[in-house]
């Protein structure tokens, strides 16, 4: 396995709540390992298995879920 990790800046991210949201989506690809979720920051981070899963396909289920990632 070969783990990586991405970050991402994401938009609208302002309480539990939408913070759970993100990660139960993210936590449900094939290859996630670990979801950090900075609610101040606005910052994600993901640990994830590069040879099951790309940081484009996490960007996308982040934005599906209705958050803008910068």
């Amino acid at each position: 396995m070969a783990e990586q990790n991405v970050a991402f800046s994401v938009e609208g991210i302002d309480n539990d709540n939408s913070a759970e949201l993100i990660k139960n989506s993210i936590t449900m690809l094939n290859g996630v390992v670990a979801v950090i979720i900075d609610i101040n920051a606005k910052r994600v981070v993901v640990e994830y298995d590069e040879e099951r899963l790309s940081a484009d396909i996490i960007k996308g289920t982040i934005e599906d879920a209705g958050f803008e990632v910068k």
